[in-house]
């Protein structure tokens, strides 16, 4: 006789199935953590006190906090500019809208979690991946795309067209370094002085 459908079958889920209702409510908890404490401080304890969901039930949905922290920074999606460019008319603008994106909140929102996350992705490898297909390559490929429209525009010198793979790289990664590096918050004036003083600098060297 089959055993197919029968309680106890070999691979047959047991128990309640996991109710995911309160999913986006846990992901979300889970970023405020991050944004207010940083990795190493947030726990699955505080996750459960803050959504009034059991530690049990967080535990059967994900294993260990690398796995929620995981699904929380995917359940963002990608920087919503990668699906609409902005186009504000210059290319400091539309750098600029990016920088004030309304992404995960607010600008000083989205960076409170991106500092929380960065000494984590220097110990999980997994963490690491994700925060840099998630956020930091498309991040990479807007500001890749902009840099081709103003080449396009004629607003800056089509002799930069084959550095704009690097030049594309500065904010991202002026970003992670600062993040990796400083104990103090990063705020909008950082991101505006590498646009002016960085990239826009070495677009413009004579001031033209």
């Amino acid at each position: 006789m089959s055993s197919v459908g029968r309680p106890g079958s070999r691979g047959q889920r047991t128990g309640r199935p996991y109710d995911h209702s309160s999913d986006g409510l846990i992901l979300a908890s889970t970023l405020d953590l991050l944004a207010g404490r940083g990795y190493e401080k947030v726990t699955l304890d505080e996750v459960s006190l803050l959504t009034g969901r059991a530690k049990s039930t967080l535990y059967r949905r994900w294993a260990t906090k690398e796995e929620l922290v995981l699904a929380a920074v995917r359940s963002v999606g990608r920087p919503p500019e990668v699906d609409l460019l902005p186009d504000l008319g210059s290319l400091r603008e539309d750098l600029l809208a990016v920088i004030d994106s309304p992404w995960l909140g607010s600008p000083n929102r989205r960076l409170a979690i991106f500092a929380g996350l960065a000494s984590a992705t220097r110990s999980s490898e997994r963490l690491a991946a994700v925060v840099r297909t998630e956020v930091t390559e498309p991040y990479v490929e807007v500001y890749r795309r902009l840099l081709h429209r103003a080449t396009d525009r004629g607003e800056i010198s089509a002799n930069f067209v084959t550095s704009i793979p690097v030049l594309a790289e500065v904010i991202p990664a002026m970003s992670t370094h600062r993040l990796n590096t400083s104990h103090e918050p990063v705020h909008r004036d950082f991101f505006v002085s590498v646009i002016d003083n960085i990239l826009l600098a070495a677009l413009h060297p004579t001031g033209d």
